[in-house]
């Protein structure tokens, strides 16, 4: 990732350059989230990839024109957005990034996606 500036300061979002697209990649349930286990639990979620995606579509949701440029591709074990934008997935990986580094920022995300029906 050295040669992604844009990707320099998200230590646990992974790129993957993609034949096709390109993805960012984040595995929940390790150090990096640990602290958020009670954040997640107290809204009735386990903290999943899935969960990590709605927490994220809702912390973008306000801009349609981003969310437009890629689409989400998670499962229960891993949070994945993948598309060709290059920027978009840059902004995606510090959006999540931001989410897990600001507790707040996360509840706010998590009452955003209940409000918007994007949790599942």
């Amino acid at each position: 990732m050295a040669d992604r500036p844009e990707f320099s300061r998200v230590p646990n979002v992974h790129y993957v350059e993609g034949e096709n697209a390109d993805a960012v990649v984040y595995g929940p349930g390790g150090p990096a989230d640990i602290h958020l286990a009670e954040v997640f639990k107290t809204h009735g979620l386990e903290g999943n990839g899935y969960d990590w995606e709605s927490a994220v579509h809702a912390a973008l949701i306000e801009r349609e024109s981003l969310l437009e440029r890629f689409a989400f591709a998670s499962e229960s074990g891993m949070f994945c957005a993948y598309g060709t934008d290059r920027q978009a997935l840059g902004e995606v990986a510090a959006t999540l990034e931001r989410l897990l580094a600001q507790p707040a920022s996360l509840v706010d995300a998590l009452h955003s996606a209940a409000e918007h029906h994007l949790l599942n």
